[in-house]
């Protein structure tokens, strides 16, 4: 005769919160200046394109362009996701583009 199999009981399956890599940016971590602060909002460094996306968002915010894209070019690791993340938050924040649901 074959030796019975139990089958061990199935634990209940919890839900796991999965964190982003990116989870921390809140901003571009710009003053009223539009000068980047070494580290603020979850960015630390690329002071120039931060920068740079804010004069770039100014430039929205007044109408001067209509700011449908943004090309952010470099190598692997230079921040280009954590830029356009907190360009996105910042965007939202402003309320000039509202997602359509």
């Amino acid at each position: 005769m074959a030796a019975e199999t139990k089958v061990p009981e199935v634990r209940e399956v919890t839900r796991i919160e999965r964190i982003g890599a990116h989870s921390h940016i809140r901003g571009l971590g710009l003053d009223d200046m539009l000068e980047a602060r070494q580290s603020s909002q979850g960015m630390v460094g690329q002071c120039h394109a931060r920068r740079a996306v804010g004069l770039m968002l100014e430039m929205i915010k007044e109408g001067k362009i209509a700011g449908r894209a943004l090309l952010l070019a470099g190598k692997p690791g230079t921040g280009k996701t954590a830029i356009a993340l907190g360009k996105a938050k910042k965007i939202y924040s402003l309320s000039l583009v509202r997602p359509k649901f």
